[in-house]
């Protein structure tokens, strides 16, 4: 399910990967929606980087602390030739890592949780390295550093529930090829179990199932109203973006994604949605007067938390570099979606680039780059308009 590709912009993209194949259609038109916010820059053309990822459809969204600009172009549903907009649903994928880490540090906050305790005390059954004793803690499975190895039934449709299914991975683990041979905590090696570990943490000490704690915490508070993990959650009505494809000048639909480890890789989210998440963010937690987080927990979750062994991850965020800056996100990918939302919190800025399509997937490099060329163009715009 996990990948590594190389985009332009010294950025390297690790994310979820699913498979699957439906009937092909040609592309149909192009859609811009308004901007949201008065003030927000909209002078990007984002039809071009569209064409190049060769993608039915682009959502995006380019943000400050105080403003947003949200827009999309091409089309969600080719088939149907039905255009994408700022409040059209994509798979945002890997993003959802970002939402797992909220939802722990606000456990962190109660005290409910503490990033270095053994996780198993928290889960209910022993994650343990078959030969090395260091234990497996929040901090390690958010980083990536407890080597934890994913095998391929990982790639498993999500008809188990998330409990059953980790407690059945973790079973006989010595003999499983579950976990790597690196000690946890010595080295990074990309893990969705891991995340999915910390999500299952955040179930079983609160009792309610992480998607919905997920939305009562995190999605309803921020104004989120078209953001939910899986399709069928999205309230009714809900425009969705259908997932493709690339075949020469076609595109094959795919199947909806359904996975047993969902809280890594089934959000669905609009670009206007995250693009009130990155907000929070940039506002170290709070937006329109609701705080989701302590500035203290937003700090600590964007920190690097082991440099020497995993210089590039936060807790469940990335670090990436985009025209020289340093930037805090995550790389989303699926079968049919290639996304990404990042934060530069020195400038005040953020970006978000949803796609229906598999531009990460693809052996076209070029594709990929689209999309990173238009992450950097969405952040240089809003510095831009925001002053040095």
């Amino acid at each position: 399910m996990q990948r590594w590709l190389v985009v332009l912009l010294a950025g390297a993209c690790a994310s979820c990967r699913a498979c699957g194949g439906a009937s092909s259609t040609e592309d149909a038109g192009t859609h811009t929606s308004a901007r949201v916010d008065s003030g927000a820059p909209a002078s990007i053309d984002v039809e071009p980087f569209r064409a190049r990822a060769r993608v039915p459809a682009v959502g995006w969204a380019s943000v400050t602390r105080d403003l947003e600009s949200s827009g999309a172009v091409g089309v969600a549903d080719v088939e149907r030739s039905e255009p994408a907009s700022a409040t059209t649903a994509f798979e945002a994928a890997s993003v959802a890592k970002t939402i797992i880490a909220t939802c722990v540090m606000q456990l962190v906050e109660e005290k409910t949780l503490a990033l270095d305790a053994d996780v198993s005390s928290y889960v209910g059954f022993p994650v343990r390295h078959p030969r090395l004793p260091a234990p497996i803690t929040l901090r390690r499975l958010l980083t990536h550093t407890a080597s934890i190895a994913d095998r391929e039934e990982t790639r498993a449709a999500g008809d188990v529930a998330l409990g059953d299914f980790l407690a059945g991975y973790f079973a006989d683990a010595g003999s499983r090829g579950t976990f790597l041979d690196a000690a946890p905590g010595t080295s990074m090696s990309y893990s969705n179990v891991g995340p999915s570990l910390a999500a299952l943490a955040v179930e079983r000490v609160t009792g309610v199932r992480f998607a919905d704690r997920a939305r009562a915490r995190v999605f309803e508070p921020l104004g989120m109203r078209t953001t939910a993990f899986g399709v069928d959650a999205l309230p009714p009505g809900a425009r969705v973006a259908a997932p493709y494809a690339a075949r020469g000048s076609s595109f094959v639909r795919l199947p909806a994604p359904s996975h047993a480890l969902y809280p890594v890789v089934d959000l669905f989210s609009t670009p206007r949605d995250l693009a009130r998440f990155a907000r929070a963010m940039l506002r170290d937690g709070e937006l329109d007067g609701v705080r989701v987080l302590a500035r203290a927990s937003v700090d600590e979750m964007l920190r690097v938390q082991l440099p020497d062994a995993a210089p590039d991850d936060a807790l469940g965020w990335q670090v990436r570099s985009f025209g020289g800056r340093r930037v805090v996100g995550h790389e989303g990918e699926d079968a049919g979606a290639s996304t990404g939302l990042y934060l530069d919190r020195a400038s005040g800025t953020g970006a978000i680039v949803l796609a229906n399509g598999d531009a990460f997937q693809g052996e076209d490099e070029a594709r990929a780059a689209a999309l990173g060329e238009l992450v950097e163009r969405l952040l240089t715009v809003q510095r831009a308009s925001s002053g040095p």
